[in-house]
């Protein structure tokens, strides 16, 4: 049996100043049917978020895949039974590299994506979230390996 905690009121703060952020997705300019620059009415060209992007796409499911890990880390934090090899890095760099490495040694620890997705269902029942980033970082992420983890 587990022991987890709820997430810190900070916790979403603190991930955007530790470099834990979502990716912009990329943008294009939007065309007619022959292939013109739409403009607005000041004339300027019409842009629009290229969400369907492949690379964006990967981007943001490492993001979701970081999240996942550190909030499920976070609310660990209170079993004094469940320790991981992985260091906490002590100040607010080094945290990307940190997330990576723990899924990465959860993945050599055996759990799977459902595993790592009811421990986020979890987490966000205890910290009395609902439908925020958490709920979205349990989609598609277990598809998804930081570089050089294999």
């Amino acid at each position: 049996m587990l022991r987890m905690q709820p997430l810190r009121l900070g916790f979403a703060r603190s991930l955007s100043e530790r470099g834990i952020v979502p990716p912009e997705p990329p943008v294009r300019v939007a065309r007619d049917s022959a292939g013109r620059p739409l403009r607005d009415e000041r004339g300027q060209a019409v842009t629009l978020a290229a969400e369907s992007d492949a690379a964006y796409q990967r981007a943001m499911e490492l993001y979701h895949q970081r999240v996942a890990v550190l909030a499920v880390a976070e609310s660990l934090e209170a079993d004094s039974e469940v320790t991981f090899e992985t260091q906490r890095p002590s100040g607010e760099t080094g945290w990307i590299e940190y997330a990576d490495a723990l899924y990465a040694e959860m993945e050599q620890a055996g759990f799977t994506a459902g595993d790592l997705v009811h421990l986020c269902t979890c987490v966000c029942r205890l910290s009395n979230l609902a439908g925020d980033h958490l709920r979205e970082a349990g989609r598609g992420f277990s598809e998804l390996r930081p570089e050089g983890t294999g």
